[in-house]
């Protein structure tokens, strides 16, 4: 079977939403688009990449794209323990909804993503819809 190379996150501003990202997931913005973010020059359909030094994580592109719904345009499903949450929300993640065993969460344009506990991450039940 192939490997994941990446995740696409569309959305209608990477200057906000790639920073959001790059701090939850812990990916660095790659140098050339951070340098497009700090001075605002990313063109109208240029992508933000955040990438692994290491090489061990798939890249996460934070590409533009105005007419995709909300929520919808990805939905990913994170584990985290409670400082890892406090961490989330004070990056700019919005509480949708707690569910008994994860958390349901937006990010700043909406965009639904859940959040389970480590214990939850590789269970034999999958949150509903995915």
């Amino acid at each position: 079977m192939p490997d994941l190379a990446a995740i696409v996150i569309h959305c209608r501003d990477p200057y906000l939403l790639a920073p959001f990202w790059s701090a939850v997931t812990g990916l660095p913005v790659a140098e050339v688009d951070r340098v497009r973010l700090a001075d605002r020059s990313l063109g109208p359909t240029e992508a933000v990449l955040l990438r692994d030094p290491s090489g061990h994580r798939p890249d996460v592109w934070i590409s533009p794209a105005d007419d995709l719904p909300v929520p919808g345009r990805i939905h990913l499903d994170l584990v985290g323990d409670a400082e890892e949450r406090a961490a989330v929300l004070e990056a700019g993640a919005t509480v949708v909804r707690e569910l008994p065993r994860w958390t349901v969460l937006a990010d700043p344009e909406g965009n639904e993503f859940c959040l389970l506990p480590r214990a939850e991450a590789h269970g034999d039940q999958t949150p509903p819809g995915h």
